[in-house]
């Protein structure tokens, strides 16, 4: 028998009710929550993200949601805005184009492009925009962590995140992915530099496989060599059931990244 793969979440999981529960939450949080739906920060159909703002002078959370870079969408993870708002934090929800039709470094061009177009345009809705945490979920995490390498940040929150790509070369998603040895460690944020020492929050779930935890807290060893005030932690969750928990304003996991920006110096 073939030991499933330790980097494939779904290994032996229905995900398809999980999926549909995403999104009639997010179908329901933009139903209920004033929005900004669908704002264009680059030139491929794309590079859209949706903006939820509680109140003007709101701190904002960039999130950009997982599904190994080829599957998925920002509509599907709107949901993760609901406990966020009613901390008074601003979510942008951010959509990119899918491997292997788009590869790994112009979807990293484009979540860095939709940042820079956020720091631009979302004081127009209401954002503060120097209280600006990015944030991500699997893979969403290499793209949040991408993101601070470039230009400075408020802080950096990643759920169950890739910050090392180096393994994914034995793994499921290389058909897709197609990475080198030197691709793979240039697209890594645990193996580059944040553009400045920041904040940095990573969470995996105690019941995801040996090798994404090692992601999680390797992740904040090596920025906390950089510099930067990082911890790392586990909850009682699976792959899935860590990000749900951002649908609920009283668990600690969305209280915590809620403080990431509301601590900010306004």
């Amino acid at each position: 028998m073939i030991a499933p793969d330790p980097y494939d979440p779904t290994a032996g999981l229905d995900v398809a009710p999980v999926f549909a529960r995403w999104r009639a939450w997010s179908d329901a949080v933009r139903a209920e929550i004033p929005h900004a739906r669908d704002l264009r920060y680059g030139p491929s159909p794309d590079e859209t993200l949706d903006l939820i703002v509680p109140h003007a002078g709101a701190p904002l959370v960039v999130f950009f949601h997982g599904g190994y870079w080829r599957r998925m969408h920002k509509d599907d993870n709107t949901f993760v805005a609901r406990g966020l708002a009613r901390h008074g934090v601003a979510t942008a929800i951010v959509n990119y184009g899918l491997a292997p039709a788009v590869p790994l470094e112009t979807i990293t061009a484009q979540a860095r492009r939709a940042v820079g177009w956020l720091r631009a345009n979302a004081t127009a809705h209401g954002v503060d925009v120097k209280r600006l945490v990015v944030a991500g979920h699997s893979a969403g995490g290499q793209l949040a962590g991408m993101c601070a390498v470039e230009a400075p940040v408020t802080a950096v929150a990643t759920l169950s995140g890739l910050h090392d790509l180096r393994p994914l070369i034995r793994s499921f998603a290389q058909p897709w992915l197609q990475l080198d040895d030197t691709r793979a460690a240039a697209l890594s944020p645990a193996l580059l530099a944040p553009a400045a020492p920041v904040p940095v929050f990573a969470r995996t779930g105690s019941r995801e496989s040996a090798e994404f935890r090692w992601q999680g807290s390797m992740f904040v060893s090596a920025w906390r060599a950089h510099g930067c005030d990082a911890a790392y932690d586990e909850s009682d969750d699976d792959h899935f059931t860590l990000l749900e928990r951002l649908d609920n304003p009283h668990d600690p996991l969305t209280v915590r990244i809620a403080e990431l920006a509301l601590s900010a110096a306004a």
